[in-house]
């Protein structure tokens, strides 16, 4: 799976962890308590770094977001639509040779 530049990424990320967190009734402090993870690091790894969060940062974060782990990664730019679809093609070819030979 190619990784997804910044740029492909319709909206931006901090503004849609903001937005989730609103939606959520949470600060993003609260986010970081809630996710067992350093304060400062979480406000660094969303204000200051060109990088949008690490995915097991975004995998803790998922669940207090009420957001999908797919989600927020393709929210992230970590994943784009293109790469699920190339997975789900390549998965559902794998299933059906399962099912030829009766695995």
């Amino acid at each position: 799976m190619g990784r997804a530049r910044q740029e492909d990424t319709p909206v931006d990320f901090r503004e849609y962890l903001k937005r989730k967190c609103r939606e959520q009734g949470i600060s993003l402090h609260r986010l970081a308590v809630r996710c067992d993870l350093n304060q400062i690091y979480f406000y660094q790894a969303v204000n200051k770094n060109k990088e949008n969060p690490p995915p097991w940062v975004l995998r803790r974060a998922a669940p207090h977001l009420g957001v999908s782990y797919v989600e927020i990664m393709i929210a992230a730019g970590h994943l784009t639509e293109r790469d699920l679809k190339d997975y789900a093609e390549r998965s559902g070819v794998r299933e059906r040779e399962r099912e030829k030979v009766g695995v």
